[in-house]
């Protein structure tokens, strides 16, 4: 069977396939390791790879100062909360924060 494509539907097929193949290399990927981050093979840093990353990529601890992390991390919790992602648990919060302060500048 053979389908007969007039020049216009053509350049269109061709414009979506343009499109399409732009937008596949522009995809943000999920993180799938700690690459980047201090002590990667910590707790500290699976704790913020599997929560951190469900909304942005992965924070360097660096940005924030070891006293600023409690309350970025306070904010990111009502985040998470009102958006419908859940709250950190109490037995992940504290190994959480505690590997931010030490890897925070």
């Amino acid at each position: 069977m053979t389908i007969r494509m007039g020049r216009k539907e053509m350049k269109k097929r061709r414009i979506e396939l343009a499109i399409l193949l732009l937008l596949s290399g522009c995809m943000p990927e999920k993180p799938s390791a700690q690459a980047g981050l201090p002590d990667q093979n910590s707790k500290g840093a699976a704790l913020v790879m599997g929560y951190c990353t469900e909304c942005h990529g992965a924070p360097n601890p660096s940005a924030h100062t070891s006293s600023e992390w409690a309350g970025v991390v306070e904010r990111m919790q009502n985040w998470r909360i009102t958006k419908g992602f859940g709250a950190i648990p109490d037995k992940d919060m504290g190994p959480l924060l505690d590997y931010l302060k030490q890897h925070g500048r």
